[in-house]
């Protein structure tokens, strides 16, 4: 993990970088090798994020996915063998109240 990790999100808590000390009257030359040490830390985090495999996400503009999908938690996935079967809408309605009109192949209505 890069040691950014290990850094806190109070700024005044980060008075050292690695081993290097960089708290009030510190030594100049350790204000360079802290901006060494962040550029390096920064890489190693380029690098862990980098290799990072995502080509088995869908991306956020869509997609399809192939095979079957499994899941953990409740609810279930709405799965039509027939591609006809595109309505994939799903009504939970008082028994009392009308039908959907002209609903689409695949819609699903449920009345309590």
């Amino acid at each position: 993990m890069a040691a950014f990790a290990n850094y806190s999100t109070t700024p005044s808590a980060n008075v050292t970088i690695g081993t290097i000390n960089i708290a009030e009257n510190c030594a100049a030359a350790n204000i360079n090798d802290a901006i060494r040490a962040i550029l390096a830390e920064g890489k190693q985090l380029s690098d862990i994020v980098a290799a990072i495999d995502v080509s088995n996400y869908i991306p956020k503009s869509g997609g399809a996915f192939t095979g079957s999908i499994t899941r953990s938690g409740a609810g279930a996935y709405t799965y039509y063998a027939d591609s006809t079967l595109v309505g994939g809408l799903e009504y939970v309605q008082p028994t009392a109240t009308a039908l959907p009109t002209s609903p689409a192949e695949g819609t699903k209505v449920y009345q309590y």
